[in-house]
C-alpha cells in the first residue's frame, strides 16, 4: 500500500477575495519535490489548484512558495512525508492560491533605473533623480550575482522588509537590479545607485540562508550599507555603536557603576536625546574582562590533551557575560578538552553593521594574524557567540575577499557543533545528569546563516527530564545594535512581535539562546531570565 500524507494549502478566490485552507491526502515517493506534490494535486485531485512554474530546475525561480511558512524554491525541495502547509510566498500580495503579485519588484527597479544616466525624463512613473550613493562598478562581483534566479525568496524571508514599504529592505530587487547593469556614470566611472533602503537592512542574513542559488547576499548587504553611510556620513552614535569594543573594555574598568548609570532612566533619556539612542530596549551589563579573571590564560598552558582548542570568545562573553565563557571553559575542561583563550579583537561585525566595512576589514586581519599560530599548532577554534562564528566562518572570506582567512574558517566551529562532533565520533563521553526544567529555545539568525541546524538542541535534549521548544520566529528584532537606534527601534519591535507571542505561547521557565541580544530581547518581550545553552549543559554535565 502506498505510503500518503496530508497537504494543507493555503487557498485564495480573487472573485470573491476569501481564504480557505483546503487538505488533499498525496501519494509520497522517495526523494518528492513541493513542486512534483502541487503537480499531484492538481493533475489527481484538485484541477482548480493555480501556482506558477516553468523550467522545474531552479533555474528561473517562477514556483517560489511557504512550506509550513518558509519561502522555498518549489521545484528543488523535497518532503519527507510528513504532513506540510503549502501557501503563497509570504510578504507579497495574493493574486490566486499560490501566485503572488510581484510588480512592487518591477517597480523598485524603473525607480533604480531613474537614477541613472539611462533615464533622463520618466521611468515608468518614476520621474528621473540623481542618486543618494553610488557603489562603483569595480566593486560589484558579477559573477556571485550571476546566480540569483530572481525567484524573491530572499525578500519573502527578510523580517525586515515585512515591516516597511518603500523603505525596506529588498534584498531580491538589490541582487537582480545590480547585475542587470543599471549603472550611472559618477566622477568617471560606472556605478551603481544605492538608496536609504540599504541603511534600514539590519544585515539579520535571514535572506542569506533562505537563498536557494547560493548567491552571498552578505557581501551585497554589506557592501550596499557602508556605501549609503560612507556617502552620506557616519553618525556619531552609529560610530559608537561599530566601536562598542572600545566602551566595553571602559566600562569593565568600574563595571558595578557603569551597570547603574546606562541602567539610569536619566541617563537613558540624555542618550535618546542627544544621540538617538533608544532608551526602550534593555542595556547589556558589564562584567569584569575575562582576561582578569583567568590571568594565566594569557600564556599557552602546560598541559598538553589530544583535543585542543583556542577560545574566540567575542565581546559580549569577554566584557558583558563572562559567566557564558567561563562556563564553556569549564565544559570543555571536563570533557578533557585543553582550552586557551589567545588576544583577540572584536570580530568586526558591529563595524560592518554600523556601515564601516575598512575598520572590520582591520579587525578581520588581526584576528586572522593572531589565531593562525594556535590553528597551526593544530588548534580548533570555538566560540559561544553565533555572530562570531559567522564572521570567521564565512564573512571574512566571502565579504572580505582575506584568502588567509580559509584555513581560519576551515577550524572554526559553534561551541556545540564542535562538542556534538567529539561526541558523535566517541572521543568524549558525556554523562548528563537529570534537569528537571521547561524551556524556549530562539535561533539565532547568524546561526541559520551558517546552515548547521541546531548543534545545542541536539545537546540538550540528551539531557534527561530536560524540556526545550524551539521557537519559529524569524528573528528577534534586535540584530545587535540595530534595536538600540532611536528611528529603527519600532521596526525592531514589530519584527520581535513574533517571537514575544510564541514565548507567551509556550510559558517556559526560563528562556536560551547563543546571542546576547537575543538574549536580552527574550527577556524584554516576556521579562523571564534568559541565558546561554551552555550553562545548561554545565549544570547537567558530571565530573
Amino acid at each position: 500500500m502506498k505510503q500518503t500524507f496530508k497537504v494543507l494549502v493555503d487557498r485564495y478566490n480573487p472573485d470573491t477575495q476569501t481564504g480557505l485552507t483546503q487538505t488533499y491526502e498525496v501519494e509520497f515517493n522517495p526523494s518528492q519535490t513541493v513542486l512534483q506534490t502541487l503537480n499531484f494535486i492538481r493533475d489527481n485531485l484538485d484541477d482548480s489548484l493555480s501556482f506558477r512554474s516553468s523550467c522545474q530546475g531552479a533555474k528561473c525561480g517562477s514556483c517560489a512558495v511557504a512550506l509550513n511558512g518558509k519561502p522555498v524554491l518549489a521545484c528543488n525541495t523535497t518532503v519527507d512525508g510528513q504532513d506540510i502547509t503549502i501557501g503563497p510566498l509570504p510578504n507579497f500580495p495574493v493574486i490566486n492560491d499560490l501566485i503572488v503579485d510581484r510588480n512592487k519588484g518591477e517597480d523598485y527597479f524603473f525607480k533604480m533605473l531613474s537614477q541613472t544616466n539611462a533615464c533622463d525624463g520618466s521611468c515608468n512613473g518614476h520621474v528621473h533623480t540623481e542618486p543618494e550613493a553610488v557603489l562603483n562598478e569595480a566593486q560589484i562581483d558579477y559573477e556571485n550575482l550571476s546566480r540569483c534566479l530572481g525567484c524573491m525568496v530572499c525578500t519573502s524571508a527578510c523580517p525586515y522588509n515585512a515591516q516597511m514599504d518603500s523603505n525596506g529592505p529588498n534584498p531580491s530587487m538589490l541582487v537582480s537590479v545590480m547585475s542587470s547593469g543599471v549603472l550611472t556614470k559618477k566622477d568617471g566611472h560606472l556605478a551603481f545607485p544605492i538608496g536609504v533602503n540599504s541603511d534600514y537592512c539590519s544585515l539579520c542574513l535571514n535572506c542569506y540562508a533562505a537563498c536557494p542559488a547560493g548567491v552571498h547576499l552578505n557581501r551585497a548587504n554589506s557592501q550596499s550599507k557602508n556605501t549609503y553611510v560612507q556617502t552620506t556620513g557616519q553618525k556619531l552614535r552609529d560610530r559608537l555603536l561599530g566601536h562598542a569594543e572600545l566602551a566595553d573594555k571602559a566600562a569593565t574598568l568600574a563595571p558595578g557603576l557603569n551597570n547603574a548609570l546606562v541602567n539610569s532612566p536619566i541617563v537613558r533619556t540624555a542618550l535618546e536625546k542627544t544621540l538617538n539612542i533608544s532608551s526602550q530596549p534593555s542595556m547589556v551589563k558589564f562584567s569584569r574582562p575575562l582576561t582578569a579573571q583567568r590571568p594565566a590564560d594569557k600564556q599557552p598552558s602546560a598541559i598538553s590533551k589530544k583535543h585542543k582548542v583556542a577560545f574566540f570568545t567575542g565581546c559580549y562573553a569577554r566584557y558583558n557575560e563572562t559567566d557564558t565563557a567561563l562556563d564553556a571553559i569549564a565544559v570543555l575542561e571536563k570533557l578533557g578538552v585543553q582550552v586557551e583563550v589567545p588576544e583577540q579583537s572584536c570580530c568586526g561585525l558591529p563595524l560592518v553593521a554600523n556601515g564601516n566595512m575598512a575598520a572590520a576589514e582591520n579587525k578581520a586581519r588581526n584576528n586572522i594574524a593572531a589565531f593562525k599560530p594556535w590553528i597551526d599548532k593544530g588548534y580548533k577554534i570555538v566560540t559561544t557567540c553565533t555572530s562570531c562564528s559567522l564572521m570567521l566562518k564565512t564573512e571574512y572570506t566571502e565579504v572580505f575577499g582575506i584568502k588567509a582567512a580559509e584555513s581560519l574558517a576551515d577550524c572554526t566551529y559553534d561551541l556545540a557543533e564542535y562538542i556534538n562532533i567529539l561526541d558523535n565520533s566517541k572521543e568524549i563521553e558525556l554523562k548528563l545528569t537529570p534537569v528537571p526544567m521547561h524551556t524556549a529555545y530562539h535561533t539565532p539568525c547568524h546561526l541559520k546563516a551558517q546552515k548547521i541546524g541546531l548543534p545545542f538542541i541536539e545537546l540538550l535534549n540528551k539531557i534527561p527530564d530536560f524540556k526545550v521548544e524551539v521557537m519559529d520566529a524569524k528573528c528577534c528584532g534586535q540584530s545587535g545594535s540595530y534595536g538600540y537606534k532611536a528611528e529603527k527601534y519600532p521596526i525592531s519591535t514589530a519584527v520581535g512581535n513574533e517571537l514575544k507571542e510564541s514565548m507567551d505561547k509556550l510559558n517556559p521557565e526560563i528562556g536560551l539562546s547563543e546571542c546576547g541580544p537575543c538574549q536580552l530581547r527574550m527577556h524584554d518581550v516576556s521579562g523571564l531570565p534568559v541565558i546561554h545553552p551552555i550553562s545548561i549543559l554545565k549544570s547537567a554535565l558530571v565530573s
